[in-house]
């Protein structure tokens, strides 16, 4: 453990002098290129980045903040015993240049966007910070952008984020999942079981998780892995292009996905619900291509492959019943 801590100093403060190179002015675009080769070679360095662009931002914020520059004048430049009132008016001073330096460290509390796609098709926003967001159907984000940071909620459904290049850290929230990132193209879906899933088209990608079992992970292009509800973050799998790209298309490629998960992405797409109603169901795993919203096909796959029915309820959704 001991060896490893002049590792880690070496590699904050190589992630600091990024942080402060990529903040000049003169800064060119085959450095910021070579950034961001040294940044996807090693998970490590994403998180000593994290590290330092953190401190940089919050001691950037300090330094500037006029009002802890007018206290500190004030403190130097006026002995204390000449004034009787001097340390009621000095202490009030403190308060407020105390106050509002908390408030730039904290990002104040920016105004919340909510986008909603409640249609049947995947649709297109750019976002206030010139993020481009791909809504999947159904699917309902927030967005806070502050001066620091910026933040983004994903209460229902998928999307696909590619976001704008920043010294502003992005941070997406989904579940039980936080993901940062500093400039990259990514997917991430909310199931219905409270599990996440996300994939990383490109660039680099930390993922934290809460619960009993919350970890941290970094994600490399080209990988996928999925949140549990507990918190535990299963091992990284390789991204199938296509799969990745379907959806975007008006197509759902299912892999030996489970049941429940294809129907829950089958249902984004129709006013008609599907809903197992045989627990037995559960454990099938559907393979095939299908067009979004085309229950009929997967319901003709279903009866073919395990006899599956679909029985109307009196509430309009369909439930799937096996007969064997």
């Amino acid at each position: 453990m001991e060896r490893d801590a002049p590792t880690r100093d070496a590699l904050f403060a190589r992630a600091s002098a990024w942080v402060a190179r990529l903040d000049a002015a003169d800064c060119t675009r085959a450095e910021r290129e070579a950034f961001e080769d040294w940044l996807a070679a090693d998970p490590a360095r994403v998180r000593a980045w994290a590290d330092a662009e953190r401190l940089h931002a919050r001691a950037a914020a300090l330094r500037d903040d006029p009002w802890l520059r007018a206290g500190a004048r004030r403190v130097v430049r006026r002995p204390l015993y000449r004034r009787p009132l001097f340390g009621l008016a000095a202490a009030a001073a403190l308060c407020l240049a105390v106050g509002t330096g908390w408030a730039l460290v904290t990002d104040g509390n920016p105004a919340a966007h909510t986008y909603v796609n409640s249609g049947f098709a995947p649709q297109r926003q750019v976002l206030d910070d010139g993020s481009v967001a791909v809504l999947d159907a159904r699917t309902t984000l927030t967005a806070r952008f502050g001066w620091r940071r910026r933040g983004i909620e994903l209460q229902h459904g998928r999307m696909q984020l590619q976001v704008a290049p920043s010294r502003r850290a992005m941070r997406v929230e989904a579940g039980n999942s936080t993901l940062r990132d500093i400039g990259t193209t990514f997917q991430v879906e909310r199931l219905e079981d409270g599990q996440v899933d996300i994939a990383l088209l490109d660039g680099a990608l930390e993922i934290d998780s809460r619960g009993t079992q919350g970890m941290r992970r970094a994600l490399q292009p080209g990988q996928r892995l999925r949140v549990l509800p507990s918190g535990r973050i299963e091992p990284a799998q390789p991204l199938s292009p296509p799969q990745a790209e379907a959806w975007l298309q008006g197509r759902l490629l299912f892999d030996a996905t489970p049941l429940p998960v294809a129907i829950a992405r089958m249902n984004r797409y129709t006013a008609t619900p599907l809903v197992i109603g045989d627990p037995a169901l559960a454990p099938l795993a559907v393979s095939g291509t299908f067009a979004a919203g085309d229950q009929a096909a997967l319901l003709s796959a279903l009866e073919l492959g395990w006899s599956v029915t679909a029985h109307a309820r009196a509430d309009g959704t369909l439930e799937l019943r096996g007969t064997r």
